[in-house]
């Protein structure tokens, strides 16, 4: 028998229908497959073991079929990751070629997102079925060489800007055919799926909103790369023309998806957001307080769909065959909705009276052991209230104990007093905390934000598990430093939604306490200014 190296791939995930597809475009009868590291890359080398009888016109015809990968030294390989690796723009004859359709996404747990390795998320699911529907199409035109959609997650300020570029081929989630964006790249947004219409979200406790006028002079939380922020941006120009108070627009972290900022509304973090009347409905049946102002809508009759680069009427004409002969006839969409209702773990105000009073009273303790162990103070307050709502009698049924829910050795070993203590129980987990990063992340080089990211997962998950996420990420191109659509995206593969979930939720938090911090410095500077105007 005879042991030959055919090719070598690069890929971001390696799913299980991903090495399907990789085995049949070899037209494979046996192989066997796995991993190396090679400069920053994963390779997935294919093993083929070829039967030393197999006539010579069986080969020819496999040489035909992939005549340029053929069984070749390892630095002629190379030069085949190289050309599919490379940046490049073209149409549908360039998927052709690479046989690989990349899809640019944001990370979000109704859109994209991955859970122990499975890839889950309706824009994964669409996705998958347009991989499949290409192949089937194709094979009975006579093409058996197989096309693999690879998701690339690309945060959502990035989307366009990556496409155009040539680092994606599509991008997709949820995004709207706005003017702005038509004049960079075409949508496949086909009318006959609906449109959709942008409505402000408040809590219910709040009076309802019967017309747009009313959002004159209120306040709204959104990101400046969607389309809400767009529509918000002309609403206010109207707003100006008719001398009434613009809309205040508060600028939210792109890493905060749509349901990001319905829990944090739910929650009573924030007052007000728009977000596409579909995702509110969805989401609104576990969210129960929040109110849908359907009157109050600041772009009607829009569509939705995926972008791809202009002057590209072969991939044109392929997405038009899915929507029209399958997707639409399946009518597949609305029945994907319901299976990411589970996928939310329910927030908590930590700017509600009670948790207020709490967090006065100790704030002043995470500014001591923040400072000491180079911590941002609203980030420990952040991971406090995620453990325990700051409540220092918690106890859980594994026997973990107070703010910050240390287990007992762990706080023994830190040898700063009785985590029975509030302080010591802070100084405690703060410790314990820096002493993960400095012994198991030597070699990283985090910013403040992400070092404290990096500090909760690994308090979360544990550290050696984080550390081997930070390798991987590497692997696959990934920034090991950072945690969002990063060494994030990793975890969520390798561990599951738990640790990702964990570590964003505490950022949620970390923003409440930003913006709580925001409005008492927006009070005393407001008094200032009174007093200095009687002076």
């Amino acid at each position: 028998m005879q042991l030959l190296v055919f090719s070598m791939l690069p890929v971001f995930f390696l799913t299980s229908q991903l090495i399907k597809n990789i085995a049949k475009l070899f037209s494979l009868p046996a192989c066997k497959i796995f991993t190396i590291d090679l400069c920053g890359v994963r390779i997935l080398l294919l093993l083929i073991l070829v039967i030393s009888s197999c006539n010579r016109e069986a080969n020819k015809a496999e040489k035909k079929t992939v005549s340029d990968v053929k069984s070749e030294p390892i630095d002629s390989a190379l030069a085949v990751i190289r050309q599919v690796q490379k940046v490049y723009t073209g149409d549908f004859d360039m998927m052709k070629k690479h046989r690989i359709i990349r899809v640019l996404v944001p990370y979000s747990r109704t859109l994209f997102f991955n859970d122990k390795g499975q890839e889950s998320g309706i824009t994964a699911d669409n996705f998958r079925q347009f991989e499949q529907f290409i192949n089937r199409k194709y094979r009975k035109q006579g093409d058996d060489v197989p096309f693999t959609v690879v998701f690339y997650p690309t945060p959502r300020d990035q989307l366009i800007e990556h496409l155009v570029q040539g680092l994606g081929d599509i991008a997709a989630g949820n995004l709207t055919a706005t003017e702005n964006r038509l004049l960079q790249v075409d949508f496949m947004a086909p009318k006959e799926q609906g449109s959709v219409t942008e409505i402000v979200l408040t809590r219910k406790q709040d009076k309802p909103l019967m017309t747009v006028e009313q959002l004159s002079g209120m306040t709204i939380y959104v990101r400046k790369s969607s389309s809400y922020y767009e529509s918000l941006q002309l609403l206010n120009k109207t707003f100006r023309l008719k001398g009434k108070a613009p809309v205040v627009l508060k600028l939210v972290s792109e890493d905060l998806e749509d349901e990001d900022l319905m829990e944090m509304l739910d929650a009573g973090i924030i007052p007000a957001i728009v977000v596409d009347d579909w995702m509110a409905e969805m989401w609104v049946q576990v969210l129960p307080n929040i109110r849908l102002n359907k009157h109050a809508a600041v772009r009607t009759n829009a569509y939705i769909g995926c972008a791809y680069r202009k002057n590209s009427p072969l991939l044109t004409a392929e997405l038009k065959d899915f929507y029209y002969n399958f997707e639409r006839r399946m009518g597949n969409m609305p029945y994907r909705l319901k299976k990411y209702y589970s996928k939310v773990k329910h927030l908590q105000d930590p700017t509600n009276s009670g948790n207020t009073k709490r967090y006065s009273e100790i704030m002043t303790l995470f500014e001591k052991y923040g400072k000491q162990y180079e911590f941002d103070p609203l980030m420990l307050a952040a991971i406090g209230f995620q453990e325990s709502a700051l409540d220092q009698s918690e106890r859980s049924p594994a026997g973990a104990v107070g703010v910050m829910q240390l287990m007992p050795a762990t706080g023994a070993s830190m040898k700063v007093g009785s985590i029975y203590i509030t302080e010591h129980n802070i100084h405690a987990a703060t410790k314990y905390m820096n002493i993960l990063m400095t012994k198991y992340f030597k070699d990283a080089r985090f910013d403040e934000v992400n070092r404290s990211l990096f500090a909760f997962a690994s308090y979360n998950a544990g550290p050696y598990r984080i550390a081997d996420l930070r390798k991987i990420a590497i692997e696959r191109g990934l920034n090991p430093n950072v945690w969002l659509n990063n060494v994030e995206i990793i975890a969520s593969e390798k561990i599951g939604l738990e640790t990702t979930t964990y570590v964003r939720n505490v950022l949620k938090y970390y923003c409440s306490y930003k913006l709580m911090q925001a409005r008492r410095e927006e009070v005393h500077e407001q008094k200032k200014e009174l007093v200095e105007g009687v002076k």
